[in-house]
């Protein structure tokens, strides 16, 4: 009687051992990964609209800022560096896009649309934009600006 609690108590140890380092390996390898980064498109909105200077807000409504960062997405996405599905769906590829192209793409959406909006109305949204996603989390770390030269 005695061997069979014997091995009842080693059996709940090895139990409880067992699920302990499963769940702790678990924790570790999540601990490592970054949080995915979720854009919400109606916070993104109101967060953008409301870290607009009053000059912007006073000649460009909430719905055209939506319009600026839907289009805004759609750019990232053709580029590559967004994705509507999961982050699986990236590239592990160094994009570099300058400062001009997204204003200019977005402008001539806006061209198409029929919407009237100005240089400085779009760099102001996507400065906005910008910080939205710091304020999610969004940007992963700050890529080195200086280019090794070839030798060759």
């Amino acid at each position: 009687m005695n061997v069979i609690w014997l091995f009842v108590v080693l059996s709940a140890i090895s139990a409880f051992v067992i699920a302990a380092v499963s769940v702790g390996s678990v924790v570790a390898q999540q601990g490592v990964k970054a949080r995915p980064a979720v854009y919400d498109i109606e916070k993104a909105v109101e967060f953008v609209a409301e870290s607009l200077p009053s000059e912007v807000t006073a000649q460009v409504s909430y719905e055209e800022v939506r319009q600026v960062l839907e289009w805004h997405l759609e750019f990232l996405e053709a580029k590559g560096v967004a994705s509507t599905h999961t982050d699986a769906d990236l590239s592990e590829d160094l994009i570099v896009v300058d400062d001009a192209e997204p204003i200019a793409w977005i402008l001539g959406k806006a061209d198409e649309g029929e919407v009237e909006l100005t240089d400085e109305h779009v760099a102001a949204i996507l400065l906005g934009q910008e910080r939205y996603f710091a304020h999610i989390g969004a940007f992963g770390p700050q890529v080195n600006s200086t280019v090794s030269q070839d030798p060759a």
